[in-house]
């Protein structure tokens, strides 16, 4: 009996280890994206034309590093939001653009 509490205690470490590990592993690679131009509505990607939009959208890589599938674009506060959704881990991505001359 012993021996199966401490066998169901270590289990339980083993797990909860893990479920920490994956949810830094989260929060890392989401801050990473977000520094990078394009993966946040802060630090948008700024760009000459509407044709390097689809250019950039095609580039577009997950977090995982899977390619992201273009669901459509819709417009956000002088933002171009292109939606997407990874082919590999099927997580959403979103990527934000800013058209300098739609703005005048």
């Amino acid at each position: 009996m012993d021996l199966l509490l401490l066998a169901l205690v270590v289990a339980l470490l083993v797990w909860g280890f893990r479920q920490v590990r994956d949810r830094v592993k989260t929060a890392v690679t989401r801050r990473e994206r977000a520094s990078r131009p394009g993966y946040s509505p802060d630090n948008p990607l700024v760009l000459a034309s509407p044709r390097v939009l689809e250019e950039a959208q095609a580039a577009a890589r997950c977090g995982c590093g899977g390619r992201v599938l273009s669901l459509g674009e819709t417009s956000r506060l002088g933002l171009r939001v292109a939606k997407g959704r990874c082919l590999e881990c099927d997580t959403d991505v979103d990527l934000y653009f800013v058209l300098p001359h739609l703005l005048n």
